[in-house]
């Protein structure tokens, strides 16, 4: 996996991923994630469509959060473009950006999308919305009682977290 100078690991970050996190307005959580440092693709800028989540994710990009990049080297265009036969826009961008780097993905995309990176990377190179809330909470950047009521105002905008509650999920590993 590869890493800044500051030593966080590298992320590229999905538009299902980020769009869980500028919908509760929490893009703050993935800026003080000190373990990575968070990147989205063009592709998946494209995505965001309400105005108010632009607005949050330009404030995230301007308070460096996550930083826009895009895919320029022949071989990631080329893993692109073949990805774009099976899967999504912004999808297929992320994907071959974190194959190309060895770099983390930010996705809580399932199917095909999860076939495609376990194959070409393995299960360790994903992070999901749980697993970032999760470590948040071990960082201190949020509560037990905060990542609950993220839970529920996920679910107001039609994700479902795991249903464990997050005090057990603490307990494992």
């Amino acid at each position: 996996m590869e890493r800044d100078a500051d030593g966080r690991l590298l992320a590229v970050v999905d538009s299902s991923f980020l769009i869980n996190f500028l919908a509760v307005d929490r893009m703050d959580i993935l800026g003080r994630l000190r373990q990575f440092r968070f990147h989205v693709v063009n592709h998946v800028r494209a995505e965001v469509r309400f105005d108010d989540q632009r607005g949050r994710l330009q404030a995230a990009m301007e308070g460096g959060a996550v930083t826009e990049i895009e895919i320029t080297d022949p071989g990631e265009i080329r893993l692109y473009d073949e990805l774009r036969r099976v899967l999504g826009d912004g999808e297929s961008a992320s994907l071959a950006v974190a194959v190309s780097r060895r770099w983390v993905i930010a996705a809580d995309e399932k199917g095909r999308f999860r076939r495609e990176l376990f194959t070409r990377l393995g299960e360790g190179y994903l992070l999901d919305t749980l697993g970032a809330l999760v470590m948040a909470m071990r960082a201190g950047v949020i509560t037990v009682e905060e990542a609950e009521a993220l839970r529920g105002q996920l679910r107001e905008n039609r994700f479902e977290l795991d249903p464990t509650p997050f005090d057990e999920l603490l307990k494992d590993e």
